[in-house]
């Protein structure tokens, strides 16, 4: 592994206060690993989404990896969906058994692989989804495939049967139906009223008790399902929970199956008292799945999934879910599935492995506010940290989750992953890596956009490389970042099914005091779009301890390109080509085009020759600097030649505009290979 690190202090004036030229207090570290005969790391870097935790047992089965979604509904199978195989990891998670590893197209050594996170199964219109894979062979939660979004604007007003047979059995203590998910039915009418410091009070017990691993066989009908299989068990959409035309939110509940072999409490809050839900195989229907409600031999729910009029006041889409391990996703209006989020990241890309928390148990609270929010609240665990979490999901256009957590740690952390997001790059533009593929971009996000604590704003275009790469963005108390997918031109994707010009795009905004620390990107290589390559989250300088609590707070927002966040103009996008003629024992010669678009740039236009380019590059020579009216897209163009020394075989690259004194545009900034 070769790691370079460029610090360059000098300073630009930028409408009245100082920036770092190479941008949070500004250091920027690459990592590369190289993989030799390893092609397809992804397939080390499984996230841990039904996660078979590092300490506990994993199925001795081949296991796709969770949705990303090449665009569709909520994750039932997609109309032309295959499944995606994984080979078995050697890998050994210390419980005798070996975790899962990644897709088919790759098998890896998870000894080997300090790896990210990856996720998804088969799942939508759009063909395969995407999956992920950690380095200690964890799996990402796969495609939703629980719950179908068909049928869901029917029956919408009324609780049904079903339901109410499950809320029956919760009030007359019902356990046997309930299942030993739910045991605790038996005692609803005993429980106090609800109250948040009742899970905050569960998860500060919780730490206090040695660590159970919350996995459990399935039933081998369920247990040898694959990914398009699962995906095919539907819940039944007008046995909904929480259905109310006042509020227009209803919730669907996912099956056990399939990876997902963590038991999860699902709670109802009403009237400010906790009604858990029983387990019943009647809300689902498994008839394409050649099994029955009969013999499925399951308790207990993987997770479930909220539904909402995001489009039109008479449709019924979905808003949010939480499938696998701590992973869940929020979507805004006209929105497909993208990208995920998590509770927690813990030692991902770390020598040791990665240690992946589960959601155990939920209490989602009847809403009452016509079209206003829900609130869902969780108990996390995992084998050195567990928590409280709080979910008040506000939908709309761009659907907001404000979220607080209190944490309690078992033992101490080495690297802990705040906000974690992870998304999918193939390629792009730049196509750095080529593919044989009728499409000109494949993405589900296409560049990392950061607001740091001195008030740069920094772009960072996504990259799918050869070899595992680690960049590190220094700051002090943030203000933001997200994995954005600012192109929206249907054109440029050409994929009537992905729709990749409708992903989301993930935007973080903390609250209160983060302190020092830094945003971290893992970019891991990926032979296709199966797998979700790419990781954001901030990782604290402190490293929690035994016997720490910490409270974090922050909103995760659902947005289209995220044009809205700030008012200067914006690298779209990034294309390098090489120039003949170089040093090719240096790397040779390379020209970068970069195309700068919005803000306030085409006031500055009109005296193009005060319009500049600052470019930097760390260990290399710039040249041959332009910039130029982009007479056909709008904004400007900026060029230039970048050749290597030979000092180094890495360089970080930096490019903005400014008007005389006067910076006009975000930096984008990127790490380079010779």
């Amino acid at each position: 592994m070769q790691i370079c690190q460029q610090v360059d202090q000098q300073r630009v004036a930028r409408k009245g206060f100082s920036v770092s030229r190479m941008g949070m207090v500004s250091a920027f570290v690459i990592a590369a690993l190289c993989l030799g005969a390893q092609p397809g790391l992804a397939a080390n870097s499984k996230a841990g989404a039904a996660t078979k935790q590092a300490a506990a047992p994993a199925p001795a089965k081949n296991e796709p990896l969770a949705a990303t979604d090449s665009g569709g509904t909520d994750g039932a199978a997609p109309q032309s969906a295959v499944p995606v195989a994984e080979t078995q990891d050697a890998a050994n998670d210390g419980t005798g058994k070996a975790p899962a590893a990644d897709n088919a197209a790759a098998t890896a050594n998870a000894n080997n692989s300090p790896t990210a996170e990856q996720a998804q199964a088969t799942g939508n219109a759009g063909g395969d989804e995407p999956k992920t894979d950690t380095g200690n062979g964890e799996s990402a939660p796969a495609t939703d495939g629980g719950a179908s979004a068909e049928g869901s604007a029917a029956g919408e007003n009324a609780q049904t049967p079903g339901a109410d047979a499950a809320n029956d059995a919760v009030n007359t203590g019902d356990a046997a139906k309930a299942g030993d998910n739910n045991a605790q039915a038996a005692n609803a009418d005993q429980k106090p009223p609800f109250s948040p410091d009742l899970v905050i009070d569960r998860a500060r017990e919780l730490a206090k008790k040695p660590f159970e691993n919350p996995h459990r066989e399935l039933p081998g009908a369920l247990a040898d399902l694959d990914a398009a299989q699962y995906a095919k068990i539907k819940f039944k959409a007008d046995q909904a929970f929480l259905k109310d035309s006042a509020t227009g939110f209803s919730m669907e509940l996912y099956h056990p199956g399939y990876m997902y072999d963590v038991p999860v409490g699902i709670n109802l809050i009403r009237d400010g008292k906790t009604q858990p839900v029983p387990y019943s195989s009647s809300l689902f229907d498994f008839a394409d799945t050649g099994l029955s409600d009969n013999n499925v031999g399951a308790q207990g729910y993987a997770g479930f999934r909220l539904k909402y009029p995001l489009d039109s006041v008479k449709s019924n889409e979905e808003l949010a879910s939480f499938l696998g391990a701590s992973y869940f996703r929020v979507m805004g209006r006209d929105q497909v599935r993208g990208q995920l989020a998590r509770a927690l990241a813990i030692d991902l890309a770390g020598p040791s492995g990665e240690e992946f928390p589960v959601f155990r148990e939920f209490w989602v609270e009847q809403p009452t506010d016509p079209w206003g929010k829900v609130t869902v609240y969780a108990l996390l665990d995992s084998a050195r940290v567990t928590g409280a979490y709080q979910f008040d999901i506000f939908p709309g256009e761009r659907t907001v989750s404000s979220i607080k957590a209190t944490l309690f740690f078992r033992d101490q952390i080495q690297k802990l992953g705040i906000a974690p997001l992870s998304s999918m790059f193939l390629f792009g533009e730049q196509k750095r890596r080529h593919f044989d593929d009728y499409r000109n971009e494949v993405h589900n996000s296409d560049g990392l956009l950061i607001h740091n604590g001195q008030g740069e704003w920094l772009w960072r275009p996504l990259d799918n490389p050869k070899n595992l790469q680690i960049s590190s963005f220094l700051d002090q108390n943030p203000r933001g970042f997200g994995l954005m997918q600012r192109d929206r031109n249907f054109d440029h994707y050409q994929d009537a099914g992905a729709h990749f010009e409708k992903r989301p795009g993930y935007w973080i905004t903390p609250k209160g005091d983060w302190g020092k620390g830094h945003v971290e990107l893992v970019e891991i290589p990926s032979p296709d779009e199966t797998n979700e390559n790419i990781v954001a989250f901030w990782v604290p300088d402190t490293k929690p301890k035994a016997g720490d609590e910490l409270q974090i707070s922050y909103d995760l927002t659902a947005m289209s390109d995220g044009r809205e966040l700030h008012g200067m103009a914006r690298a779209l996008d990034t294309r390098i080509a090489p120039i003949p003629g170089g040093d090719e024992d240096n790397g040779g010669i390379h020209r970068f085009i970069l195309n700068f678009r919005g803000g306030d740039l085409d006031y500055y236009m009109d005296d193009i020759a005060s319009l500049q380019a600052d470019v930097s590059a760390s260990n290399a020579n710039v040249s041959n600097i332009r910039v130029e009216k982009d007479a056909e897209n709008g904004g400007v163009r900026m060029t230039f030649d970048l050749a290597g020394t030979g000092e180094t075989p890495t360089s970080n690259l930096r490019a903005f505009l400014h008007y005389k004194d006067r910076v006009i545009s975000e930096t984008w900034t990127m790490p380079w290979a010779f």
